[in-house]
């Protein structure tokens, strides 16, 4: 089941896309749970505490109060990470939106049901390969599936390596960096210390010797790590837009 918001305050676009949307589905055989909201304050305030329960929020860049573009922004700062689809009447609002990571727009006033498709199905695409991002880690105990996406950096202290997720909490795993590393490495995850590794998805900034996560976390970079971490950095920023 792929969970979809759909926001607008103007009932007539409401209803249409709603109704476009199910029709997709139906006709791709996609199985999808939709809510729909009428304003920015009421979608924030429903994801407030799940926001990654929902896999693709459909808002609307102009509305009253809470606009489209700051209600994408507080999700991201609430900790959501699935996909963002702008409705919009013009694409000049594209440049304000670039902090949100939208993944696409759709231009309201054409109705364009081409380019809604073509949006729909990427989208789902997407989704999937977004669910599919996760490794088994097996120990003589106990063999257990992570889910990566949620995943903001990964310690390593003694004999334990610990995991940091978006909400707060913490999961220990009995394994090594080393090989969770190598197994890692080709989501997005690079290694930039001795005892951590960070998901590049919530890097904000970094220089030689630290790298600032978007949730205010602060992580060291170790001088055996310097001089590739940029080059890694990017490689892996540029094989994310080629994809």
């Amino acid at each position: 089941m792929i969970n979809i918001c759909l926001c607008d305050d103007d009932l007539n676009y409401l209803n249409y896309y709603s109704t476009k949307i199910n029709e997709l589905a139906d006709i791709y055989h996609i199985p999808i749970m939709m809510e729909t909201y009428t304003s920015g304050e009421s979608l924030t305030f429903e994801l407030e505490d799940n926001p990654n329960r929902i896999d693709i929020v459909i808002i609307d860049i102009i509305m009253k109060k809470l606009n489209g573009i700051e209600a994408g922004q507080l999700l991201r700062k609430f900790g959501y990470t699935g996909i963002i689809i702008f409705l919009t009447s013009s694409k000049e609002y594209a440049l304000d939106s670039f902090s949100v990571e939208p993944f696409n727009y759709l231009i309201k006033d054409l109705r364009d049901e081409e380019q809604l498709k073509g949006t729909f199905l990427r989208a789902m695409m997407e989704v999937e390969k977004k669910r599919k991002k996760s490794i088994m880690i097996s120990s003589k105990q106990t063999n257990k599936l992570i889910k990566l996406d949620n995943i903001l950096y990964i310690e390593s202290i003694g004999k334990k390596v610990i995991l940091y997720n978006l909400s707060g909490e913490k999961e220990e795993l009995n394994t090594t960096l080393n090989s969770l590393a190598e197994k890692i490495n080709e989501y997005g995850f690079i290694r930039c210390h001795k005892s951590y590794i960070v998901n590049t998805t919530y890097i904000s900034s970094f220089n030689k010797s630290e790298c600032s996560l978007k949730q205010g976390i602060t992580i060291p970079i170790g001088r055996k790590y310097s001089s590739t971490f940029k080059e890694n950095y990017l490689k892996n920023e540029l094989d994310h837009i080629l994809l």
